[in-house]
């Protein structure tokens, strides 16, 4: 059995209000607490009580010491009160805790959700622990932040030492063979660290692989580092980060056009189908959702310039221009948006289509930029090595030969267009019209009788160098496969009988 000695007590962590809130006492013994998310008031508070939460809203104080004014004033039936408040602050995320030592703060401990509660869990210096393989430090507003994807708090590390304490960590450790290896940090303060660590779900007890213990159930271990963490900041529930259309950077940075402005190249006309006909004329819209599918193999006769023109006339084309009101941060403007076939949230049509042609009847090979606008194609590049590049990814993602390949399409997005406006989804958003356009391009190359096939994986780097675009601004995020489909044994006797 563990001896209590061995186990660290969190009552000395240093307790304080969150940055953001003053305490306010009103004159007739409650406290008011005002941030900029509103007021919560305090009543009826016994005199320790209320000495106390004073004492945390001038700066603070280690646990130990606000229960030793309590209990001085109330005895210890002040304590039961005050634990509430501390434990009704903590879920208003307004109680923030520090590790100290002699020489500084070391680290503190900020809720990051509003499902954030202090577990209170101590450290057990015989028993050795491990980062998570979900943490991960950034810089914010020159703070340096321990967060995870796996936390509803992070901690903001103020002293090198903390920081040195995590590398010690990244391999399973006991709270004195972590501080050994660190000059000038103290078991003690080790162990306060530690602690706060643990109780944010950072760190874990190791098991005797030396992975936390929480990490090593099935379910976190299907997930990867950066999928986990994507989940979870542009959802809500873990994070206290703005999200949605917020218009952050209004006043700041200009909105991004509704459409790319068109290179300086050579520019060949499409074709427009007579809609009117299509709809006479095509497959019933069940029919084409039950045969839809990936097909990989390709006609004899490569598609035609007819065909993607008509292809690309029903999937991507500007149907209008139109402006709508936006409100912003800094007041109401208006904002052009360009309707498309696909929907696209808040009308923002970030997305931009190139095609890599291998083989097309009527178009040579090479690299191609729609104009959704205008309809028409701007020729970017020729038959280069990095087209053979971009095709070769193709090929060995789907197992079609490259030599085989007729039409790559590249989906790539304007990041700006919706970062402008959305806070956190941004990027999420982009991924959904991803999946979007894939399946309008899947019905439509059913109905027109062609042969689409997604692609998993691309090249962002290749791409931006091939077409000359800035990573940052303008990225690849979606590859499909386009091409003439194999007539079927009754088609093709079909065609026979007709034309006999």
């Amino acid at each position: 059995m563990t001896s209590p000695a061995t186990k660290f007590d969190d009552r000395s962590l240093f307790l304080s209000l969150s940055a953001d809130a003053a305490l306010v006492p009103t004159g007739n013994g409650e406290l008011v607490i005002q941030t900029a998310r509103g007021r919560t008031t305090l009543k009826r508070l016994l005199p320790g009580v209320h000495e106390a939460l004073e004492r945390l809203g001038a700066g603070g104080a280690n646990q130990e010491e606000l229960e030793r004014i309590v209990f001085q004033r109330d005895g210890m039936g002040g304590l039961a009160p005050f634990y509430y408040q501390l434990q009704q602050l903590g879920r208003r995320n307004l109680l923030w805790r520090s590790a100290e030592d002699e020489r500084g703060r070391l680290a503190t401990l900020t809720p990051a959700s509003s499902y954030f509660t202090y577990p209170g869990r101590s450290v057990n210096r015989a028993q050795s622990y491990a980062l998570s393989r979900f943490a991960f430090m950034r810089v914010e507003e020159g703070r340096t932040l321990l967060e995870s994807p796996l936390a509803h708090a992070r901690l903001v590390l103020h002293d090198w030492r903390a920081a040195a304490l995590l590398q010690t960590l990244a391999l399973p450790a006991r709270v004195a063979e972590a501080a050994g290896s660190i000059p000038g940090l103290s078991v003690d303060a080790a162990a306060k660290v530690m602690t706060l660590l643990l109780n944010a779900a950072i760190l874990g007890e190791a098991d005797d692989s030396g992975m936390p213990i929480p990490d090593g159930s099935p379910a976190l271990q299907s997930w990867e580092f950066h999928d986990l963490l994507f989940h979870t900041r542009s959802r809500e529930g873990r994070h206290d980060l703005p999200i949605g259309g917020t218009c952050r950077f209004a006043g700041k940075l200009e909105l991004p056009p509704p459409l790319k402005l068109a290179a300086f190249c050579e520019f060949i006309e499409l074709n427009k189908p007579n809609l009117d006909s299509l709809q006479r004329e095509d497959p019933p819209f069940a029919e084409v959702i039950e045969r839809r599918c990936s097909l990989r193999q390709y006609g004899e006769k490569p598609i035609t310039s007819e065909q993607l023109g008509e292809f690309l006339f029903r999937v991507a084309r500007v149907k209008q221009f139109r402006e709508m009101e936006l409100e912003t941060p800094t007041g109401q403007m208006r904002m052009a948006t360009g309707s498309r076939p696909y929907p696209a949230g808040g009308g923002l049509y970030e997305m931009e289509f190139y095609l890599a042609i291998n083989a097309c009847d009527g178009l040579t090979a090479g690299l191609y930029h729609y104009d959704p606008k205008q309809h028409r194609l701007g020729r970017l590049a020729g038959r280069t090595t990095e087209l053979a590049q971009l095709l070769g990814g193709a090929s060995g993602a789907t197992g079609v030969p490259a030599q085989n390949l007729q039409v790559l399409v590249i989906l790539t997005a304007r990041f700006q267009r919706l970062a402008w406006k959305y806070a956190a989804i941004a990027y999420a958003l982009i991924l959904k019209h991803v999946g979007v356009v894939y399946q309008t391009m899947y019905l439509t190359a059913t109905a027109m009788r062609l042969a689409p096939c997604a692609v998993g994986c691309g090249n962002a780097d290749l791409f931006a160098h091939t077409a000359g675009t800035d990573y940052y601004s303008e990225t690849s995020v979606g590859e499909f496969l386009l091409g003439s489909r194999q007539h079927t044994s009754t088609e093709v006797k079909a065609k026979i009988k007709t034309e006999g």
